[in-house]
């Protein structure tokens, strides 16, 4: 079985795995200085990406990967 994070770039994943942590895009934002919005984009880039349209599916697939590791 394929990687899920294989598409992501490495700023990406790193979102991701902050979604995971429960944080918001502003919060990311914050610990990534980046702005809100900028956040919201890779965001929306990431979630098209592993083919989820909630942000809670992406948060759940962290919590599934990081159960495996």
């Amino acid at each position: 079985r394929k990687d899920p994070l294989a598409a992501l770039t490495a700023q990406e994943r790193r979102i991701l795995d902050l979604i995971g942590d429960g944080l918001t895009n502003r919060q990311i934002g914050e610990r990534m200085f980046l702005a809100e919005k900028t956040v919201k984009n890779y965001v929306s880039s990431l979630m098209a990406k592993l083919g989820v349209e909630r942000r809670v599916q992406a948060a759940v697939l962290v919590s599934d990967l990081r159960a495996r590791h």
